[in-house]
C-alpha cells in the first residue's frame, strides 16, 4: 500500500511539473515581441545607382547598427548608426528618423512616414528628408525602403538582435 500512495503521489508531481513547464522558445519570442517597445537590429543598408559610383551598382554598407524605439506618442524613432549613403562620404554619420507612423498586430509592427525631417546630434537635416518610408519589423527582421532626398528606394534590412520591454 505505501508502495502505490508512493507512486500516486510520484505521479502527481510529475503531472504539475508539465502543467509549468517553460514555453518554447517560439512562444517566449511571441510574448517579448507583443511586449516589446525597443527593437535593436545589425544589417545592411543599399542605395541603388548612387551619383558618382558606377552606374546601376548599388552601393550597401553592412553591419549597420539600428534601433527602433517606440514612443509614447504611437509613433517611432529609427536611429541609424554609422551610415554613409556613398563610398565618396568622408564620414558615416548617426541619423535619427523621428516621428515614423506604425500599427501593430501580434506578429508584426507596420511602418510608414512621409516628409520626415531625420536629425543628426539633436539637430534637423533638410538635405535627408525622408520620403515614402514603408516597412516591418517581426520578431526576427527589421526591414524598410525609403527615399533620402536625391537618394531613392534605399533599403535596410537587418536582423533582430535584442528586443526589450522598456517605459
Amino acid at each position: 500500500m505505501k508502495k502505490l500512495v508512493f507512486l500516486l503521489a510520484t505521479m502527481l508531481v510529475l503531472t504539475a511539473c508539465d502543467e509549468n513547464k517553460p514555453e518554447t522558445a517560439e512562444e517566449q519570442a511571441s510574448v517579448t515581441f507583443a511586449k516589446a517597445t525597443y527593437f535593436e537590429a545589425s544589417g545592411t543598408n543599399t542605395v541603388p545607382n548612387v551619383e558618382g559610383e558606377n552606374k546601376d551598382q548599388p552601393f550597401s554598407m553592412n553591419n549597420v547598427r539600428a534601433e527602433v524605439v517606440l514612443q509614447a506618442d504611437n509613433t517611432l524613432n529609427i536611429n541609424l548608426y554609422g551610415i554613409t549613403f556613398s563610398s565618396k562620404m568622408p564620414v558615416a554619420i548617426d541619423m535619427v528618423i523621428p516621428g515614423v507612423q506604425y500599427t501593430r498586430t501580434a506578429d508584426k509592427i507596420t511602418l510608414s512616414g512621409d516628409n520626415i525631417i531625420p536629425t543628426m546630434k539633436g539637430n534637423p537635416v533638410d538635405k535627408y528628408v525622408v520620403t515614402n518610408l514603408t516597412g516591418t519589423i517581426t520578431a526576427d527582421l527589421l526591414t524598410f525602403t525609403n527615399n533620402y532626398a536625391t537618394y531613392e528606394n534605399c533599403t535596410y534590412r537587418g536582423e533582430i538582435t535584442k528586443m526589450e520591454e522598456r517605459d
